[in-house]
């Protein structure tokens, strides 16, 4: 019997707590591999036992049946709704693909309860057309990444957001496994790629990482940094995928290709393949940045610059869920394309917030990480010395900066994180800390906790 770990009970908590406030759309945030198909599941089973209808929504057919999986192990009666899954609409726990829900809303039975899957995808219309078709019904949203791309909020749709616990907790509890990041030189130019609709466009990505020598550095650098190891590589686009597979074949390296055309038996297979370790690279373009799971794989190359934290998060975490095989297990993350010089580390702390859109600071930026020149391990700039080969940095480091910016993170968000930070620490009272839930979409729960570190009583 799968039972809750503590912190996700602590959700749990809170998340029913929103509820019986009286609000109907609540966003539950947790990292990559805290465990929310697990307690999404819990909730669905609960609701199923006071014979009330679930539907858990996801958007990949590799989702649907990995959560039909963890379902199915939790003892939880399902359905499926999917384009070639038998019709079994009586039962009261359906795990239903988005495309196929959002023509079938007519035939189902209204749900009481819906749980939406990497929620942060909530603002599309498929998702929107779903949850407008029942205006009172309760819905629940979770991700590791609460906001779209260009940092819009979800408040639009979210009334409350619940926040679980930080990737570094879970790391320090090992619910996560640590890991190591590379950052190679990169021959990419951010420089000289059009930006459209807050993205890198991907043709002009192609011109400059589809070459011979850009994927020459990722099998060097693989066989460098991760020999031996199961890796995802996210890639621009098919062309691209293609001749990194081949490359790595070419060099006795088992890999294959697949993207969101390839054949289902054939994605189906190639998965099967790379969880019985008879590939070794899986590339692939748009797929796998999101739920997939393989707590066995060690490693993930990063081949994609991209301008989404949400998609950065997703992708570089991957490989960074424990496996119960291998207590030693510490994950490797190659980026070649300087996307954490765009957004941080992995483990980073991050202030989410329901708000449209994140402000960014415009003022003086600070640096977060860099990278080691001896080794390129990529690690928070707030260290004489590389935690990975033990190189001391000199001390005129500061002063070189102007001249190596290309090397070096400048992280945009950090001062804005900052003044949060001290917003919070000004707070002197419960009223205080209430504005400062309602400003960014909080729990009230969040308040309760805060006023309890602080010290702070509720007069009267």
């Amino acid at each position: 019997m799968i039972q809750l770990r503590d912190y996700q009970e602590r959700v749990l908590d809170d998340i029913t707590y929103e509820f019986n406030q009286g609000k109907n759309k609540i966003c539950a945030t947790m990292p990559c591999g805290a465990g929310k198909t697990i307690l999404s599941g819990w909730m669905a089973r609960g609701t199923a036992l006071k014979n009330r209808r679930v539907i858990f929504m996801v958007h990949r057919q590799e989702l649907i049946e990995q959560t039909s999986e963890t379902f199915t192990a939790m003892n939880i009666n399902h359905g499926i709704i999917a384009t070639g899954a038998p019709k079994d609409y009586d039962k009261l726990v359906q795990v239903a693909s988005v495309q196929t829900l959002v023509k079938r809303l007519k035939d189902i039975h209204p749900p009481d309860f819906i749980i939406c899957d990497e929620c942060h995808h909530v603002v599309a219309n498929t998702y929107r057309k779903i949850i407008d078709n029942y205006p009172n019904l309760k819905v629940l949203g979770v991700t590791a990444t609460p906001e779209r791309l260009g940092g819009h909020g979800l408040g639009d749709v979210f009334e409350s957001l619940v926040i679980g616990p930080t990737v570094k907790e879970l790391i320090s509890w090992g619910n996560l496994s640590d890991y190591q990041y590379y950052a190679p030189p990169a021959k990419f130019n951010a420089d000289e790629v059009r930006v459209k609709f807050g993205e890198f466009v991907k043709s002009d990505l192609e011109v400059q990482l589809d070459n011979n020598a850009v994927v020459g550095d990722i099998i060097m650098n693989y066989k460098k940094l991760a020999d031996g190891m199961r890796a995802i590589c996210y890639c621009v686009n098919r062309k691209h995928s293609e001749h990194i597979a081949k490359s790595f074949n070419d060099a006795g390296i088992p890999a294959i290709h697949v993207d969101g055309e390839t054949h289902k038996s054939v994605r189906t297979q190639a998965i099967k393949d790379f969880r019985d370790n008879k590939i070794k690279i899986l590339c692939n373009a748009e797929l796998f940045g999101e739920g997939f799971d393989v707590p066995a794989m060690e490693a993930v190359i990063l081949a994609r610059p991209t301008q989404s934290l949400t998609l950065f998060i997703q992708q570089a975490m991957r490989a960074m869920r424990p496996d119960p095989n291998n207590k030693n297990k510490k994950a490797v993350i190659i980026d070649h394309v300087g996307n954490c010089f765009r957004h941080g580390m992995p483990d980073e702390d991050r202030e989410w917030t329901l708000e449209p859109k994140k402000k960014k600071h415009t003022g003086e930026r600070t640096l977060s990480v860099k990278t080691c020149p001896q080794c390129f391990s990529a690690h928070y700039s707030n260290t004489r010395q590389c935690p990975c080969c033990g190189f001391v940095y000199p001390i005129a480091v500061r002063e070189e900066m102007p001249e190596q910016k290309k090397g070096e993170l400048i992280k945009i968000e950090e001062i804005e994180r900052k003044i949060k930070r001290q917003e919070v620490g000004k707070a002197r009272s419960i009223k205080e800390l209430e504005m400062i839930a309602i400003k960014r979409g909080y729990s009230m729960r969040w308040v309760s906790r805060m006023a309890k570190i602080k010290g702070i009583r509720r007069l009267g």
